[in-house]
């Protein structure tokens, strides 16, 4: 196996969604270009190189030609970064590599399936079962780096600073009646957090993209719409997400609409969910994907 890019240089080459908001911004900054090899007698010193060693052997899928460097796969760096990232920023990076714009599932960089395949084709490699247990939390199709926050907080378990109100999918399509193909010009709409089992849409609406009288005003016809056609929507302010009082009162709220309770008796909640909130980016980002 010759040697290949990989680790942090190779996720910068990958053009991953929001990367500044997975990494810390001092990864993002260094000029250090990371580098694996396969064997120790290969090992070399030059100024401004990190090298790793793999001596596994890895499957013909792993290290792929990007603009004509052997580069480390999306899936690679998911796992080689298993143990560079805390848990929490290994989770988003891993939403953020199978993330894509709303009906354009080929746009992602990777799915949780291709993922999965690599996985269970690495046993043995370091960082497998943490990016294994990283895995349970990761959904395909965010639409941006606030929804898959909002994921995070909403749906993680209490251990790691989530709500725990699992079971949300990203960008559920839905097929629009008659009147609401009249009234907003198009056949479909794509609800940013969905629960299948109880018809429920949860729309992050942020400073951005829902601030003005125009956008506001849709966004309240198409809840009405959706409405009519028997999905429930909550509506998920950039506010709301940034106060941590509201959020709580918001997945509270939520939480009943679920038919459930949040009862956090877990000790980790507070530092955890301490965690996710730093990570979350200063304004709100989010892509509009209505």
């Amino acid at each position: 196996m010759k040697d290949f890019i990989s680790h942090y240089s190779a996720a910068k080459i990958w053009d991953i969604p929001y990367i500044e908001t997975v990494f810390d911004s001092k990864i993002l900054e260094m000029d250090t270009v990371d580098i694996t090899i396969a064997r120790r007698d290969e090992r070399f010193s030059q100024r401004g190189v990190k090298l790793y060693l793999c001596q596994l052997p890895l499957p013909p899928s792993a290290v792929v030609l990007r603009n004509g460097q052997r580069v480390a796969s999306p899936e690679l760096v998911f796992l080689q970064l298993a143990t560079k990232l805390s848990p929490l920023r290994h989770i988003l990076l891993g939403l953020q590599l199978c993330s894509n714009p709303p009906g354009k599932p080929l746009a992602a960089i990777s799915t949780k399936q291709k993922l999965k395949i690599f996985l269970t084709k690495t046993t043995g490699h370091r960082g497998n079962n943490r990016a294994l247990q990283s895995l349970r939390y990761i959904e395909d199709g965010s639409a941006s780096v606030m929804e898959s926050l909002a994921h995070m907080i909403l749906t993680l378990p209490h251990s790691l600073g989530g709500y725990g109100l699992k079971g949300a999918i990203f960008n559920h399509e839905i097929k629009l009646g008659n009147e609401g193909v009249l009234r907003l010009g198009k056949k479909r709409c794509f609800a940013d957090l969905y629960y299948k089992s109880h018809k429920l849409a949860v729309e992050y609406e942020s400073f951005a993209f829902h601030n003005s009288p125009l956008e506001q005003g849709r966004d309240i016809i198409r809840a009405a719409i959706l409405e009519k056609q028997g999905v429930g929507v909550m509506r998920l302010s950039t506010l709301q997400l940034y106060d941590e009082d509201a959020c709580m009162d918001f997945a509270i709220n939520l939480a009943s609409r679920l038919g459930k309770r949040i009862q956090i008796r877990t000790n980790g909640f507070k530092d955890n969910h301490k965690l996710i909130r730093e990570l979350l980016p200063i304004g709100g980002t989010c892509t509009d994907s209505k």
